[in-house]
Formats: structure tokens, C-alpha cells, sequence
């Protein structure tokens, strides 16, 4: 008789983190379903959880060591042990801090979804200050710090069933991968036919095609937008007064910077009817509580994101913060926040200045994460809340330009876990001209990916079957919501993979000496990490699997947390109240950059005209895709059968000027360079705009010279632009989603044989 058994996992196969029953007969897992016990999905999963079985154990999986033997790029590996590797990996590491100083060693992460903060621990110890580089700079991260600033932490969960009004601004949870979410949304509307829906977004995504106003406004002009919201707000007196009265600072600053910005002209920018700019404003104003959860949208429109990101979180702030259904700050408990564990005080603050473009960039970077720190810490009783990992990313553009020149010192070595920089860095062919130049790349991945097939070392990761997980409801982990859950390692990890936490220990008894290894990396497992920050809260990894924690639990959130019960102690900023003017950001830079305004993206028919008259057509990119994540998964049948080719939409009037047809290849070309996808015909996206899918790449190609995996072939940031002079000014953000383009029939096609 086989032995059976259940193990209650939580899937990261995207950021939903849904509760997962996992069937294990014998060792293996035979079935996987939504765990109806889950306090966050309830039994729910998305359509991923179908090819997990298969991406566990997929033969282009990484299994064992490897250290590349031949030229870089050609493909030649020898297998060793992990303890062969890590030695050598850290006596390359040692060397180039001896030579070079250990700021010569960049970190490069990609959607990491589970509660870390070891990449800090170690290379605060290794004492580099350049940490994050990808997803902390274009994902999520921005909207962090712009909040953190602001209100003095970031903005976590909701009760949705609350909620009068649902703003999704640039953000599409239906194939996002937010599926909780998702799901509330869902039930929210079958169950309120009241409640009310607006919609921010150029293409029509499932949520437009049926809210109550959709605004399809022109890519990049979202600060203009938030401005011309809060110019109706404030002007016709809808805002909450007592509220901004007692706790906001600035607003009579505010009122008269959004003067600039009534509905007319912002219709003018934004080409969205005035009259449904004010319809929206007034709608989110009165149909109250009102929630505008995060989009990636605002996050990587480049030069405009930090003051657009910042606009939102004001306008957020009009109407209240701390209400049930609307924005939700968490008060101050007893979780230890990521910063203990990743050590900022660590690195001196000689390293600290030396982090590569804070000098030109200070804002999501080592400057303002200091002076938000010492606001929050009057709150929070932690020198340090938060994640460094987050919100003090070292520059891409700055990073290239060390690479290439030596200036402001060298850059040689590089470390990246579970991040394809060819998919979330801007400017591939600069990636890839860069990536080359390196003297030490270590990768720890799932799938031999572009980054991998030119690495020096390629370690086996361990996905989230094979670990245990912890993460925070709202996304922003237990040091932001206080709220933990954990699941269960279905089985231990095939083959030689390691997690996260053993990667990063492994790495360390390799390049540090015993007595530090024995101080900071004394948990011997995952799990016992995972214990040590759960134990303030009065649990353990295993104890949160069955009774998770809700510190406080959603139904005392605003109580909690509301001015009028005197239990606030205030916000975490220097003034202690929502900063509409921002005294950071003002010490940063001036007393311009202080309050949001808008400024046109770096080319727009209206900024560059030369250069749109060549290239006529406005392009975002970075549009996403069920089932897959981001770059992920492109090697799943279950997936490719489902979404084999990559698609880019474009309005038929458009298309038959250009002689395209449904279906058809086609090159997406900008100034940097081009790509092929294919023509979906749409009828809702602006004639003027075309919307390109990101992540692409062709597993199933050679893993060698000239190939890499197809790297070059479809993906969309072979277009987008990494200048720094077009970046924000205040946080280095580069072009991820907007440029002017053109596009035509790809008769020429080099490689009509693979594509058919």
C-alpha cells in the first residue's frame, strides 16, 4: 500500500501566492489543487497550476552545479559540487574586493516572491552597495519609496468588500498573476452592483471593457491625469477636509500646483474627453471608500515616474487614508521588518557612497532610503524598516556606463538570482554588450536563461514545491502588513537545487571566514530562518501554515489606525503627517521637485516631433500574458501550447494603412533597434499606439553563440531606451514601457524556418 500524504503549500508560480493541497504518494507529488482552508484564496487557483507538475521536474530545468569550461557563450560546461563551486566563486569574489574594491560586484534580482532579505545580509557583509538592479527599479519598488516618502510607509491590503469604488490605474489583475485580488474584485462586483469602476489604461483590458469609466489616455501622460483629478477634487471641495485639515502637510501648496492642470487641458495632454476626466474625479471622490491599489504602469514610465507615482499617492491621500476599503497604512507591531536581517548598518557609509548613480539619482537610492529610515524610525522603533532590497536599487543606466568606461570605478563581477536582465533591463543589445565585458557572472536559476548561457558559474534553484514559503498578504511582506503565512516544501528539493536561503549561505561559507559565517548565518536551514522572523509574532514557519497571522486582523485595520480614535501615533515622515509637499524630496533635489507635476515622456509627438515624424506610432510595451510570468515559462508546453508566439496589438485602421493583416510578423522598430511579433488586430487600442508584449525569448533554440536562447528575436526591450538623460530625474527609472516607433511586415524575416 503507497503512502499517501498532504502538504499545504502556497504557489509562486506569479505573486498570487495562493493556498495549494499537494498530493504526495510514495515521495512524489501525484495532484495538486486550491486549498480550501487558505485564508487568502480560499480554494481558488489560476489556470498556472495546471503545468507546475510539469515545470517541477521539466528536463530544462537546472539540476547540478555547472561551470562554464569553454569560451563564454559557447555552451561548454563541467559539472561539480557545490562546495567545489561556492570555494571558487568566493576566492574570484575575495579577489576582485582585494583588486577592485567589492563595490566592482553588482547583484541583478527578477520577481522574487517570497519573504528575502538575505542578498542584503550578504553583500552589506561583502560591502558592496550595489544591490538590486531589475525588478527593484521598474516593478513595484518606485511606488514603495514614492509612498514611503509620502505617508512613511507604503500602502498595503484592503478589505475589498468594503470598497464603494476600485481604481485600476495601469494595472490588470487578471493577467498580472494578482489573482486574490482578482477573485475580490469579482466577488465585489457580483455582489455590489452598486460599487463602481474606473479604469486608467490605454488598452482595453478585461476590467475596461466594463467599467463604469474607462480612460484610455496616451501612454506616459498618467502624472498629467492624477493632476487633473486632484484639480476637480480640490477646486469643487470633495476632498476630506477634517482629514487634510489635521494630517496632510502642504496642501495649500498642493491646491495651487494642480491649478495648472484643470480638466481641459488635461484632455488636451492626455487625449481623453474632459468630461470624462471630472466624471472619474467625482466618482472617486464621492463613491466612497474608494481604493486605487498599485499598478506597474506608473513605475516604469521613465522620466515622469517618481513625480507621477507621487501624484498618485496625493491623490490618495485627498480623500483619507486609514478607512475601511480604502488606503490601508499599517500601524506600528512587533515584526522584526527586513532591515534586521539584511543589516544596513553594516556598510559604511564610505560604501555607501559610492553606490552606483545615487550621486545623480538620490531618490530610491542610498540617500533618501537613509532619510526616510530616520522619519520611520520614530514610528516603527527600528533604525532601519525598510526593505533595502526594495528601495535602494542601483542604477541600470549608471550601472552600463561603469561597465563600459571604468568610471566611476569598474564594475566586474555580477550575481543574479531567478532575473533574466535580457527581459527586465532596457536597451537588450546594451545588456548583452555589457553582460560580455564581466569577468565573473554567477547565476542562480531555474533554466539555463540568456543571463545563465553567458555565466561563468550556474546554480540550481529549488522552486516553490520544493521549499518551504512565507510571504505577507498585500505584497509587501510580514516587515510591511504584519501579516505572515507560510507554506510547506511539498517534497525536498531534486536533484542538487538549493533555495534561496541556502544559495546565499552556501555562497557566504565560500567567501567569508568561520567566525562570520557562524555570526550571521547560523540558521542551518530555511526554515529555521523563517522561524526567527516569525517569533515576535508569536510563531514559527510551521505554526503560520495552519494559523496564520493577521497583526491586526483586516476588520480592526481602520480602527486601528483612524485619527479620530487617538491611537495613530502619527506617520512616519519628518512632519509627521502625509507629506503632499515632500520635505525629502525637496532636501534631495529643490523646492520644484517638492510637489508632483507632469512632464512630457523623454519622445512624444508632442516632446520630439523630428523624431515622431519618423517614427509615428507611440509604443508601450511590457504588456502581460496568461499563463505566463514575465519571461517565465516560455519553455512549458502547457504554456506554449496556449500562447505559442508573441503578439502586439494595433488598431485596424492603422494596420491597413500599413498592409498588415491579422496574424502577420512584423518588426516594432524604434531609434535603439527591433523586434518581430506578431499583428493582433484591436480595435480599442488608439490608432496612434501600439502595444508590444515583453519577455520573450525561445528556450527550445541553441544554447550557444549566436542564439542564447533567441534573446534578440521578439523581445520588445530591443526597442526601449536606457540614456540616462532620459530617465527620471529623481530616481534613475529607465524606459521600460515608452517610445516612438514604427512598424511594418517582416518579409524579410531571417528566421522564417523557426517560426513557421
Amino acid at each position: 500500500m503507497s503512502n499517501v500524504e498532504y502538504k499545504r503549500a502556497l504557489c509562486f508560480a506569479s505573486h498570487a501566492n495562493c493556498g495549494v493541497r499537494a498530493t504526495v504518494e510514495d515521495g512524489k507529488i501525484t495532484k495538486l489543487e486550491g486549498d480550501p482552508e487558505c485564508t487568502v484564496s480560499q480554494g481558488r487557483v489560476c489556470e498556472r497550476m495546471d503545468f507546475q507538475l510539469e515545470w517541477l521536474d521539466h528536463p530544462k530545468r537546472c539540476n547540478y552545479p555547472l561551470k562554464r569550461v569553454g569560451a563564454r557563450g559557447s555552451g561548454k560546461w563541467e559539472r561539480l559540487t557545490w562546495d567545489q563551486a561556492c570555494a571558487e566563486i568566493g576566492e574570484k569574489l575575495r579577489y576582485l574586493a582585494d583588486e577592485y574594491g567589492p563595490e566592482s560586484v553588482i547583484f541583478s534580482h527578477g520577481t522574487g516572491r517570497t519573504d528575502e532579505w538575505y542578498e542584503g545580509r550578504f553583500f552589506n557583509l561583502y560591502g558592496s552597495p550595489n544591490l538590486a538592479m531589475g525588478g527593484s527599479e521598474i516593478c513595484w519598488c518606485p511606488t514603495y519609496t514614492n509612498e514611503s516618502a509620502t505617508y512613511g510607509q507604503f500602502a498595503a491590503a484592503f478589505t475589498a468588500a468594503k470598497t464603494g469604488c476600485v481604481v485600476l490605474w495601469g494595472h490588470n489583475p487578471a493577467q498580472s498573476g494578482d489573482f486574490p485580488e482578482h477573485w475580490g474584485y469579482q466577488d465585489l462586483f457580483a455582489n455590489d452592483p452598486d460599487a463602481k469602476l474606473i479604469v486608467v489604461d490605454p488598452r482595453c483590458t478585461e476590467y475596461a471593457a466594463n467599467a463604469d469609466v474607462w480612460l484610455r489616455l496616451r501612454p506616459g501622460t498618467d502624472g498629467a491625469m492624477a493632476m487633473g483629478w486632484m484639480n476637480v477634487i480640490i477646486n469643487e471641495e470633495l476632498y476630506d477636509k477634517e482629514f487634510v485639515e489635521a494630517w496632510t502637510y502642504g496642501f495649500e501648496d498642493l491646491k495651487k500646483a494642480v491649478q495648472a492642470y484643470p480638466p481641459e487641458k488635461v484632455a488636451e495632454i492626455c487625449w481623453v474627453p474632459a468630461e470624462k476626466i471630472v466624471k472619474a474625479a467625482r466618482m472617486y471622490a464621492t463613491c466612497l471608500p474608494a481604493y486605487l491599489p498599485w499598478g506597474l504602469a506608473t513605475d516604469a514610465i521613465g522620466r515622469n515616474q517618481a513625480q507621477a507615482n507621487r501624484a498618485k499617492a496625493c491623490l490618495k491621500a485627498l480623500i483619507g487614508i486609514n478607512k475601511a476599503g480604502q488606503t490601508y497604512l499599517a500601524p506600528p507591531n512587533d515584526v522584526l521588518p527586513h532591515a534586521t536581517f539584511e543589516m544596513p548598518e553594516m556598510l559604511p557609509k564610505s560604501q555607501r557612497d559610492k553606490q552606483l548613480g545615487s550621486d545623480r539619482f538620490p531618490f530610491h537610492s542610498w540617500p533618501s532610503y537613509q532619510m526616510i529610515s530616520d522619519a520611520q524610525s520614530r514610528v516603527f522603533h527600528h533604525p532601519y524598516f525598510l526593505s533595502q532590497n526594495a528601495t535602494c536599487a542601483q542604477n541600470w543606466c549608471a550601472v552600463s556606463e561603469a561597465i563600459r568606461t571604468g568610471k566611476p570605478y569598474p564594475v566586474k563581477g555580477l550575481i543574479a538570482q531567478a532575473s533574466n536582465p535580457f527581459s527586465n533591463l532596457s536597451n537588450t543589445q546594451d545588456v548583452y554588450e555589457c553582460v560580455k565585458l564581466l569577468d565573473l557572472v554567477i547565476t542562480h536559476e531555474y533554466t539555463m536563461t540568456p543571463l545563465a548561457m553567458l555565466s561563468d558559474y550556474v546554480l540550481p534553484a529549488a522552486g516553490w514545491l520544493e521549499r518551504p514559503q512565507l510571504w505577507g498578504v498585500g505584497g509587501g511582506g510580514p516587515c510591511i502588513t504584519g501579516v505572515a503565512l507560510t507554506g510547506e516544501a511539498a517534497v525536498p528539493p531534486l536533484y542538487e537545487r538549493r533555495d534561496n536561503y541556502e544559495f546565499w549561505r552556501s555562497l557566504a561559507e565560500g567567501t567569508f571566514d568561520e567566525e562570520t559565517c557562524e555570526k550571521y548565518w547560523s540558521w542551518q536551514t530555511t526554515e529555521e530562518a523563517y522561524d526567527a522572523m516569525l517569533e515576535p509574532q508569536g510563531t514559527s514557519a510551521r505554526g503560520a501554515i495552519t494559523d496564520p497571522v493577521f497583526n491586526p486582523s483586516p476588520e480592526e485595520w481602520h480602527k486601528m489606525s483612524d485619527p479620530k480614535t487617538g491611537q495613530l501615533y502619527g506617520f512616519g515622515t519628518p512632519t509627521g503627517k502625509v507629506e503632499l509637499r515632500s520635505t525629502i524630496i525637496e532636501d534631495l533635489f529643490d523646492e520644484k521637485e517638492a510637489l508632483p507635476y507632469y512632464e512630457e515622456p523623454f519622445e512624444s509627438p508632442i516632446s520630439t516631433p523630428d523624431v515622431a515624424e519618423a517614427f509615428p506610432l507611440i509604443l508601450t510595451a511590457g504588456s502581460s500574458v496568461m499563463p505566463y510570468y514575465h519571461s517565465e515559462y516560455r519553455q512549458v508546453n502547457g504554456c506554449r501550447d496556449r500562447y505559442p508566439e508573441p503578439h502586439f496589438q494595433i488598431h485596424p485602421e492603422t494596420a491597413a494603412n500599413l498592409g498588415i493583416g491579422d496574424g502577420m510578423w512584423c518588426w516594432i522598430e524604434t531609434r535603439r533597434g527591433r523586434c518581430l511579433q506578431k499583428a493582433k488586430l484591436d480595435a480599442s487600442v488608439s490608432p496612434y499606439t501600439v502595444a508590444a508584449q515583453h519577455g520573450w525569448w525561445f528556450p527550445e533554440l541553441p544554447e550557444s553563440e549566436p542564439w542564447l536562447g533567441g534573446w534578440f528575436m521578439s523581445n520588445i526591450n530591443m526597442c526601449t531606451d536606457n540614456d540616462p538623460d532620459n530617465c527620471c530625474r529623481l530616481s534613475g527609472v529607465y524606459n521600460v514601457k515608452l517610445a516612438q516607433c514604427n512598424v511594418h511586415r517582416a518579409d524579410d524575416v531571417p528566421f522564417r524556418s523557426l517560426f513557421g
